[in-house]
């Protein structure tokens, strides 16, 4: 057995040696510290009973629970990349009770008396053994331990309170045991090291194996008893190391094939609904309409009467007083952001009309059983329209619901959480119409959607990565998160570009838990075409108008009754005999991709068929986009119904 023991130990040691490369800096640095654990111990007993005439006549056994502790020193010397040579030394320590056995030779039976030992053994351990790092993806400090146990007992103390002795167990033998385990490294400062472990000590010997004569009454041999005790550990320990090695510089990389960062793709939206390379911007000026559709729902927190984070802005009575929407910036999810002042302002300014509200809940058990949820939720919007803008409490109707009638999807947490609202309607659709902003010289960019797909191929797992865009210094979009980065989706507002020829820059910045950093960038350049130089040029002069108004339900193509009113009454009266009308279809990003690009197209369709009853002769262009471009953020609830709609785009020259 030794020999065999000694075998497996320098074979263990052997495996790193075979493995070592010089082409690869190793993942962490050679590190020393300490370590400590608290063990489950598995105590095994087996014990014999020979007579010299009959030879083996009884046997009995067990196996006994109890806990233990350990700490000491430990050390990591690399050998390869992602290959350690560990040494560990220690001291451990344990006790259990265990049960006292006695053989009747006479009758050949086992009387047990139960708990009336303890063992108490301490001993002195090293461990040599290899830590392996695998470098999973999103793992890469994960690590595997192999090992050879090696203990040296200075405490072996043996009591039995049934024959009221205590000793020391003789000859108690060297220990020897696999250690098999894994563990997870942190890196907590430049060079300290936090390593959470878990392993399992399997026996290779017993600890203690001895024989001992059984006499009778007068001294004479009848027997010989044979007991063995070895046991198993399961430790679940912390490793707190240091590295001795200098801090070396952080590394940048660069754009290009040869680097670990950088952007796969930037993609551009063209008019025809497709993706391609983003080579330029052309950013001109254009007499300019967009109409804003609103949202006709407050979202609350779960189980609550308070608007849910970053969907409403509520202001004091004070503000109320200097709120004028045609002031609200030219993008949708701020607008709907100011719903309630937009509603409170109109129902201000048009004193015959009323507003009904009705309080839900999300179907789940933890509101349904709240009763008086849906009441205070509309009794919330009741309230901030009657004390910040003074509207008389009874042109406001409030009701409840369990469940909206209209629901989102309950088979994700996002359709969950659009289900959490109080929705709006009245029977004079001012109330709720889109706002229309609009302006004689407005810079319009094209293509109008830029997707920012990024990569990175790093050994580390990413603790931090950040998209930036700018222009000339000033950031116009930023992105940042854990973990791989994400692809960016930039919808350019209207006079968001500069007016001038300054190109678009943006960079990738990713951080490791190593605390090692990459960073890679690049830019698209831009043409800006001012009203002078289309008349020097002689370039076509265009208006522009947007809509964005027709919202749809969840996973529904079907116009509503009041979104037809508002193409017949918005849409069809500013299209020109010379004008093309182009409709781009769009959905959230819950669902399949392909699913949403059809669900897209088909609402695209919808509304093309509408504008089509009505002008026959007009060229109408669609294009399904789907979830491929999400137009707002889709993490907010009224980002994602938002995102439920068709863009009207009407071009028509001067």
């Amino acid at each position: 057995m030794r020999k065999q023991i000694i075998a497996l130990f320098i074979f263990l040691l052997l495996i790193p040696v075979f493995g070592t490369s010089q082409n690869h800096k190793p993942i962490f640095p050679f590190n020393i510290g300490i370590w400590g654990t608290y063990s489950g111990t598995f105590t095994s007993v087996d014990l014999k009973w020979y007579t010299p005439t009959e030879g083996l006549v009884g046997s009995a056994g067990d196996n006994f629970f109890s806990s233990g502790i350990g700490f000491g020193g430990i050390l990591n010397y690399p050998i390869t990349e992602n290959l350690f040579i560990t040494g560990r030394i220690g001291f451990n320590h344990y006790s259990t009770d265990l049960n006292f056995f006695f053989f009747n030779y006479s009758t050949g039976t086992v009387t047990v008396y139960e708990n009336v030992s303890n063992l108490s053994l301490s001993y002195l351990e090293i461990t040599p053994g290899i830590v392996f790092y695998p470098k999973f993806p999103n793992l890469n400090n994960l690590y595997f331990l192999g090992g050879l146990e090696i203990g040296s007992y200075i405490n072996k103390e043996f009591q039995n309170t049934l024959t009221n002795t205590t000793s020391d167990l003789p000859d108690a033998k060297t220990r020897f045991a696999l250690a098999l385990g894994a563990g997870y490294t942190f890196q907590i400062a430049d060079n300290i090291y936090l390593s959470p472990e878990v392993s399992f000590r399997l026996p290779l010997t017993k600890f203690y194996d001895q024989d001992y004569i059984s006499t009778d009454i007068q001294g004479n041999q009848i027997g010989t008893q044979n007991e063995q005790m070895s046991f198993s550990q399961l430790r679940i320990g912390l490793n707190l190391t240091f590295s001795l090695s200098p801090k070396k510089e952080t590394p940048v990389v660069p754009v290009g094939p040869s680097g670990n960062v950088g952007f796969k793709q930037v993609l551009a939206l063209d008019n025809s609904g497709n993706f391609v390379p983003a080579t330029s911007i052309k950013v001109q000026d254009t007499r300019y309409q967009e109409y804003f559709p609103l949202v006709p729902y407050i979202f609350f927190e779960q189980n609550s009467s308070k608007p849910a984070e970053n969907t409403q802005i509520i202001g004091s009575k004070a503000e109320a007083g200097a709120f004028e929407p045609q002031n609200l910036p030219l993008d949708a999810l701020e607008i709907n952001k100011r719903t309630l002042d937009i509603v409170g302002w109109r129902l201000k300014n048009i004193p015959n009309a009323d507003l009904t509200v009705i309080g839900t809940t999300d179907g789940t058990n933890i509101e349904k059983n709240n009763k008086q949820l849906p009441a205070e939720r509309a009794n919330f919007v009741k309230k901030y329209l009657v004390e910040n803008w003074g509207i008389n409490e009874q042109r406001i109707n409030t009701r409840t619901v369990q469940f909206p009638s209209k629901p989102s999807t309950s088979n994700v947490p996002e359709g969950v959480a659009e289900n959490r609202r109080a929705e709006l309607s009245s029977s004079n659709p001012e109330i709720l119409a889109p706002i229309l902003i609009e302006s004689e010289n407005q810079r319009i960019a094209e293509p109008g959607l830029i997707q920012f797909i990024p990569y990175a191929d790093v050994q580390d797992s990413i603790s931090f990565w950040e998209i930036d865009i700018y222009q000339g210094g000033n950031l116009l979009k930023r992105q940042n998160g854990s973990g791989q980065p994400q692809t960016l989706h930039w919808t350019i507002k209207p006079n968001e570009l500069a007016a001038n020829n300054i190109p678009v820059d943006y960079t990738l910045i990713v951080e490791t838990i190593n605390g090692k950093k990459y960073s890679a960038k690049g830019s698209i350049p831009t043409e800006y075409i001012s009203q002078v130089k289309k008349r020097t040029e002689e370039q076509p002069d265009l208006s522009i108008t947007k809509f964005s108004l027709v919202l749809f339900d969840f996973d529904k193509a079907d116009v509503s009754s009041a979104d037809r009113e508002v193409i017949n009454r918005l849409v069809i009266p500013n299209i020109k005999f010379n004008s093309t009308v182009k409709i781009y279809g769009y959905t959230d990003k819950i669902g399949d991709d392909e699913y949403n690009l059809k669900l897209a197209t088909r609402r695209a369709e919808a509304v093309k068929n509408i504008i089509q009853q009505k002008r026959k002769d007009v060229k109408i262009e669609t294009y399904g986009v789907g979830e491929r471009a999400l137009l707002f953020d889709n993490d907010l609830p009224t980002g994602r119904h938002l995102s439920r709609t068709v863009q009207i785009l009407i071009v028509t020259p001067k």
